[in-house]
Order: C-alpha cells, then structure tokens, then sequence
C-alpha cells in the first residue's frame, strides 16, 4: 500500500468539508477513507487542532495567496484583473468555500482564517481597483461588489464555477467605466 503524505491528508480533507461539511472532518473518518490508521494521522499531524490548522493555512494559500500573486505578476491591470478572475473562476472550490464559512460559523480557529481570508481578499481587489480606476471610494465599492458577485456565485445551488462565473465576473467590466475614469 502506497505511503500517504501530508498534503494526502490535507486533499482528502478537502473532499470530506467538499461533500459533508466540517461534521464529517473527523480524523476516525479521514483514517478511514485514506485506509490508514490514526498512528498515521499523528505522524503527520499533531492531533485535530494541528491538522484543522494545516487544513485551513493549505486552503488560503491554494484558494488566496496564489491568485493574489497572480494579480500582482507584470502587465497591464486590465489583463492582470482579468487573469485573477479566470483563476478564481477555474478554482471549482465553491463547495468546500461554502463550507469553511459554514465551519467558520461554529470554529473559532477557521472564524478567524475566514476573516484573514476575507480581509486579504477585499485589500487586494480594492488594490487592483484603485490602479485602474484611480478613484479610491469608488474603487473599494466596486471590490466589494466583485466579492459579493463570488461569494454568492459560490451559495447558490448548483453554484457558479468555471466559464459560467468568469463569464458573469467580466460582465461586471462595464462598471470600471461608470465608476470610474473610464478605466485602462
């Protein structure tokens, strides 16, 4: 039987929040499904808490630091908004988004991510915003509107991933231009 690894650990954890929420993300249930048993978990992780820690860092790397270092590459704003919303769109995560701001409503530790993630998230579109708009307060209400486009594209049922959302995304360019100075 193949060894498993941490980041193993971490992607089926990924699947578990994906498809039962933060109930069924138990270390019995990972051990499980993984067909290893819980000295094996231990080894990687240092109980629940640590993995839950590992989990949510993993998530907010994967799901935030890479798209804003995508939005932060060279280019034109214009193409670099534009790149960081394929991505976001490509990510197909909605469920297990979905379900971490479920958790986030129960768990203290994934709250406070959440809400890292939430922040990080709103300074980078409003940073994005403001270099193509140049009008600071009409730059951090478009951000938010951008936020509250994938948020929601990500409760409804079944939710907005891929083209659909970055099709939807690029529909809301018209407002860097009513917004804005006209845009780059």
């Amino acid at each position: 039987m193949a060894q498993r690894s941490r980041r193993d650990w971490i992607e089926e954890g990924f699947r578990i929040l994906s498809s039962e929420g933060d109930a069924g993300l138990t270390v019995d249930a990972l051990c499980e499904r993984l067909e290893r048993t819980k000295g094996s978990f231990y080894h990687h992780f240092a109980g629940r808490p640590g993995y839950v820690e590992d989990i949510l860092a993993a998530w907010e790397r994967q799901a935030t630091d890479r798209i804003i270092a995508l939005g932060r590459s060279a280019g034109p704003v214009k193409e670099r908004l534009r790149a960081v919303n394929r991505q976001a769109s490509e990510l197909k995560n909605a469920r297990l988004e979905r379900a971490i701001r479920g958790w986030a409503t129960r768990e203290p530790q994934a709250r406070r991510v959440q809400d890292r993630v939430d922040r990080k998230r709103l300074e980078f579109l409003v940073e994005l915003c403001t270099e193509r708009m140049k009008d600071p307060e009409a730059a951090e209400l478009l951000a938010r509107i951008f936020q509250l486009a994938l948020v929601g594209a990500q409760h409804v049922d079944p939710p907005f991933e891929g083209e659909e959302l970055y099709r939807a995304l690029r529909f809301l360019d018209p407002l860097f231009d009513i917004a804005g100075n006209g845009g780059k």
